[in-house]
């Protein structure tokens, strides 16, 4: 995308997290289940999308769930960013769209571009808000290992409340095998 429509301004990306490892078969709480082989591999094929773009992604934050957190750190290294440099936001885990507005407020202002990984139905939800407020009562389908990719005129954009109806997205994706 380098040199197209849109390079200087912010890219913000939501995403929810690979696929994970059925809870029956997990052994653990929710919050702990891990991803499957599958998920880690369509994890990094997130991030190896992701460092198409330009600008770059510079802030990676993830739900503080073991899933969420493995996705986040495996698109990070994709992009080139230390995974250990994921933020991880517990009200993620189960939160609704004004936590999630929360932490698109925390996003710094110099960020070229950032990336946000929870889970459903949650994701769907900050879509639906991000794009148009929820006002067409359209949700999509968000699938494990999916993406929705914004251009914003800038950070403010997402100044809470003022996130809805920020921005359309540009590219909806899922990253199955």
């Amino acid at each position: 995308m380098a040199g197209g429509y849109g390079e200087s301004m912010p890219l913000l990306v939501l995403a929810r997290h690979a696929h994970t490892i059925p809870a029956a078969e997990a052994g653990t709480d929710d919050v702990d289940r891990p991803l499957s082989d599958a998920g880690r591999a369509q994890a990094r094929r997130m991030g190896e999308h992701l460092a198409t773009y330009s600008p770059g992604v510079d802030t990676v934050i993830a739900s503080s769930a073991v899933r969420t957190i493995a996705t986040a750190e495996a698109v990070a290294a994709g992009i080139g960013i230390d995974p250990a440099a994921v933020v991880r936001e517990p009200s993620l885990y189960n939160g609704w769209v004004d936590d999630w507005a929360e932490a698109m407020a925390t996003i710094p202002a110099d960020a070229s571009g950032a990336v946000i990984v929870g889970h459903e139905p949650t994701v769907s939800a900050v879509v639906a808000h991000v794009t148009d407020g929820g006002a067409s009562g359209q949700v999509p389908r968000f699938p494990p290992s999916s993406i929705a990719v914004f251009r914003l005129e800038s950070w403010d954009a997402l100044d809470a409340p003022g996130v809805a109806g920020a921005a359309r997205p540009e590219l909806i994706r899922h990253f199955k095998d």
